[in-house]
């Protein structure tokens, strides 16, 4: 009999136990997930409107998966740079999502995931160019800039960290100019130059970081627009597939 008793008391607790575990996991698997940055996180195509970029690809993996409590990229602007995007967090802006009023902090404070792809318009600002026909005018030059890029990311990443407590990825850089023949080898170099600088900042700070740099190299199909610097569908897919497995992970 008290073999029995011993025996039903294990299986209780056991389940009990199982019952929490479950519990938690369920309520763990739902994500807040905040994407910000600039036109590339906002979803920019390569005709100049804004449409579905990787965030949304993301946001929709997640909802077939019935794992999203709450996403807005409404964060992200064309034409941000670490800066704006650093003001808007110590101003603590103010969205509207769903008709309710939604401040930056308070997302980052409740978020899971938060990703962010911003520089490329402090990058492009920073070169030094002859001309965008020619070549670039001082590789020097250009990556002392890039490591004030890199400085202000560090900062802007910090900050974000004060609030945000969960997963945070960054996405690197592509390069804009693929079909500047004269200029791609210089654009290549400070590309990877400072896609580098980003990688062992985001290692010191335990960010996760994600370089995309070959997926959108050469690849056509990505920048389909010889006048415009921004991903394809196709392009942004691929981003979003990366995200996820970190996500995932």
């Amino acid at each position: 009999m008290k073999k029995h008793i011993k025996l039903f008391v294990f299986i209780a607790t056991l389940l009990l136990v199982f019952g929490i575990y479950n519990l938690l996991k369920g309520n763990s698997e739902k994500i807040n997930y905040i994407a910000l940055g600039d036109s590339v996180a906002e979803g920019m195509n390569p005709y100049g409107a804004v449409g579905y970029g990787y965030p949304d690809y993301v946001k929709d993996e997640l909802l077939k998966n019935e794992k999203l409590k709450f996403y807005t990229k409404g964060f992200s602007k064309s034409g941000y740079t670490i800066e704006n995007v650093k003001n808007d967090i110590e101003n603590n802006k103010i969205i509207i999502v769903d008709d309710k009023k939604v401040s930056i902090k308070q997302s980052l404070r409740e978020s899971d995931v938060v990703t962010i792809s911003i520089g490329a318009n402090d990058f492009i600002r920073g070169l030094s160019l002859s001309n965008f026909s020619e070549t670039v005018n001082n590789v020097k030059d250009s990556k002392k800039n890039i490591d004030k890029i890199a400085n202000n990311l560090r900062e802007l990443l910090e900050l974000i960290q004060s609030y945000a407590k969960n997963k945070i990825i960054v996405i690197g850089y592509y390069n804009p100019l693929p079909r500047m023949k004269l200029l791609k080898s210089d654009i290549d170099e400070l590309v990877k130059y400072s896609n580098h600088l980003y990688e062992n900042i985001c290692d010191d700070l335990g960010v996760i970081y994600i370089d995309i740099f070959n997926e959108f190299d050469g690849n056509e199909d990505f920048l389909p627009n010889s006048l415009d610097i921004h991903p394809s569908t196709d392009g942004y897919k691929k981003i979003a597939e990366k995200i996820l497995e970190e996500i995932s992970s």
